[in-house]
């Protein structure tokens, strides 16, 4: 009888339970109603997905295969959002663009380009209309108390990265667009340090190629640590240093000075991974073709902080800012910012007139190295450039002539540079009269051909041997006056 007792009442337990349960899990809800002017949601969503764009006229969804276990397998629409800290909008548009600029042998950079416009209105600013705005950082809040430090120690870090890789040339960069660290404890007290980037150049002029690729790594770095390590009272010596290793030795990206790029790049990466040895990472990637150049940004990256108190709450985060990345204006050489109309009408030829042949061979290409240094120490053309003074042949021209144009295009240089390079080297001291006069003539090779259609020279007329402005020392103009040439 006893056995009966207990059984009896177990089944009553489980019966409650089962009743609780379905007091505790009631029947999900049905979806909201949605906004004015948007459809209602199906109740149960087909897990066929609507025609794509771009799709032939036979195509017919239901030849698809059912969808596999994850999204859309049970026919849930909703996605989550699990990067709560970056959001990133992207226009690849932007740099593929039909009716933008075409890049290809033209120089660019990457620039970012806060949103916030109040920080970039000084007359405001100067007004004090936003100086005397709520403060969105409250130090009295993120402190603690004395007993508090004593008993222990806490460091907050929270920073923005954003790291380009670039192919085509081999380049990469990383910049910090923001960075906010909160150190306590017993012996330093409680010290704050925010930075944040208004406006930047992430990279020096790159040449773009038929194949440049751009890929643009952006990531949320968070840290609270509990013991002292010194991770936030060197967060902004950290980035100090790396941006006074990012200063690039040369305006625009060369052979030479892309290992510094690369150092100080891995060397941010790699303190700030250090720095944050207990942390929450976010990163968001995105890949790219360079093509063409419009003013749109590229992408947009809007970043969120959390509460200093405890990073790992998502429901507290405050909105940090927006950057937006740009390519620059493209140019088309790096020796001079005039331009002239090329044969169709537009300004996209360089005007080299005025500039300095000694100042083409004066620009530096690396940390001590000169456009001088590299064509006459790097290139071996000593024994050639002996040669060629004592005996003027076309052919070992031709040979010097390209030499120079291949070996400036190898470290980074477009084609109307490396002409303007043969042309500067060509007038410079280590050929002699009737060696320069020969690597002048348009004739020689492909450079001077195209240095000569650059400078108004009439190709045609020169190879027949006509009189031309172009000697490379003096020449006329149209009247007939004699002019300085370039």
């Amino acid at each position: 009888m006893r056995f009966w007792t207990i059984l009896a009442a177990c089944a009553a337990l489980a019966a409650c339970a089962t009743s609780s349960d379905e007091q505790a899990y009631p029947p999900a809800p049905p979806p909201p109603p949605p906004p004015p002017g948007m459809p209602a949601p199906d109740a149960e969503p087909s897990p066929i997905p609507s025609r794509p764009r771009d799709t032939p006229d036979d195509y017919n969804p239901e030849d698809l295969p059912p969808p596999g276990a994850g999204y859309g397998a049970t026919g849930s629409t909703i996605t989550k959002d699990f990067l709560p800290f970056i959001d990133i909008a992207i226009d690849e548009s932007a740099a593929s663009s039909p009716y933008g600029i075409a890049l290809e042998d033209l120089y660019t950079r990457i620039r970012i380009v806060t949103l916030d416009p109040q920080a970039r209105d000084i007359e405001g600013t100067a007004s004090g209309k936003y100086t005397k705005a709520p403060a969105q950082r409250n130090y009295k809040e993120e402190s603690r108390g004395w007993l508090a430090r004593m008993m222990g120690s806490k460091e907050v870090s929270r920073a923005l990265l954003a790291e380009f890789d670039i192919t085509r040339p081999d380049v990469k960069a990383t910049e910090a667009l923001f960075s906010a660290s909160f150190s306590s404890n017993r012996e330093q007290g409680e010290t704050w340090s925010t930075d944040q980037s208004l406006a930047l150049y992430a990279t020096p002029y790159f040449k773009i190629s038929s194949n440049t690729t751009l890929t643009a790594k952006l990531r949320m770095q968070l840290s609270d640590e509990r013991e002292s390590s010194g991770a936030s009272a060197n967060v902004m010596a950290s980035l100090t240093n790396a941006a006074n290793l990012l200063a690039p030795a040369s305006t625009l990206v060369t052979y030479f000075s892309a290992p510094s790029m690369l150092e100080a790049s891995n060397f941010l990466d790699t303190s700030v991974s250090t720095l944050f040895g207990r942390s929450i990472t976010e990163q968001t990637v995105s890949t790219m073709a360079l093509k063409t150049w419009t003013e749109d940004p590229i992408l947009v990256v809007y970043a969120a902080l959390p509460d200093p108190k405890d990073i790992r709450d998502t429901k507290n985060r405050e909105m940090l800012g927006g950057w937006a990345v740009y390519l620059d204006a493209p140019i088309v050489s790096v020796f001079t910012s005039a331009t002239q109309a090329d044969e169709n009408g537009y300004e996209d030829w360089p005007d080299y007139r005025g500039t300095v042949g000694a100042d083409i061979l004066a620009f530096k290409v690396g940390e001590e190295l000169t456009v001088y240094d590299y064509v006459f120490s790097r290139l071996d053309l000593f024994d050639r450039i002996a040669s060629l003074n004592e005996a003027p042949e076309p052919d070992l021209a031709r040979l010097i002539c390209t030499r120079i144009e291949r070996g400036m295009s190898e470290i980074g240089f477009n084609a109307a540079d490396s002409s303007a390079t043969v042309w500067a080297a060509a007038t410079s001291d280590q050929f002699n009269a009737a060696a320069s006069a020969l690597l002048l003539q348009p004739g020689t090779c492909t450079a001077m051909q195209r240095w000569a259609e650059l400078n108004g020279v009439d190709i045609e007329d020169a190879l027949n041997g006509a009189d031309t402005p172009y000697d490379g020392e003096t020449g006329s103009d149209e009247t007939g006056m004699e002019e300085e040439t370039f």
